[in-house]
Parts: structure tokens; sequence; C-alpha cells
């Protein structure tokens, strides 16, 4: 890597100038095949997660539900209809 003197600090050059802010590419939509979409609720706090069980019982969290736009959010984003939802504690 080469760099270029500006002042009293070297930077690299501004084809390979490293970026401290920039945009996050969009994260793959996850497709479910075989696994149950599900809200786990916590007895103790009452907090209420979203996410999709697999046939061995492992729970992959997506997203925390808050309120019922975040629940219509996750049915936009992976396609799942309400009913379709099981709630386990």
């Amino acid at each position: 890597m080469e760099y270029e003197f500006v002042g009293k600090r070297a930077k690299p050059q501004e084809e390979e100038q490293m970026r401290l802010f920039h945009k996050k590419e969009k994260t793959q939509e996850h497709t479910y095949d075989g696994q149950q979409p599900v809200l786990k609720s916590s007895i103790c706090t009452g907090e209420t997660v979203a996410g999709f069980l697999d046939e061995g019982g492992k729970l992959q969290e997506v997203m925390l539900i808050a309120g019922e736009e975040d629940l219509a959010l996750f049915c936009r984003k992976y396609g799942v209809a309400k009913e379709e939802i099981k709630h386990i504690f």
C-alpha cells in the first residue's frame, strides 16, 4: 500500500482510502423452510422476541417485538400470517 504525506500524517492514496462511516449492506431475507415462526415472551420481564423454531427446538431470534407495529413489520418482512405464529413462554 502506498501512502502520500499530508502535513505530518501519512494517509492511503485515494483509491485505497479507508472509510469509517459507510452504508451497511442489507442482510438477506430469512427463509424458514421447516421452521415454525414463534413469539417468545419472558415470564420475568415480559419482553417478546420474534423468531423461528427449528425441529430440534432451537430458537433463532430475529427481532424484538415492542408493539403491534413491530409484529406487523415481522409478518410483512418474512411473509408470515399472524395466525401461523405460535406463542411460547
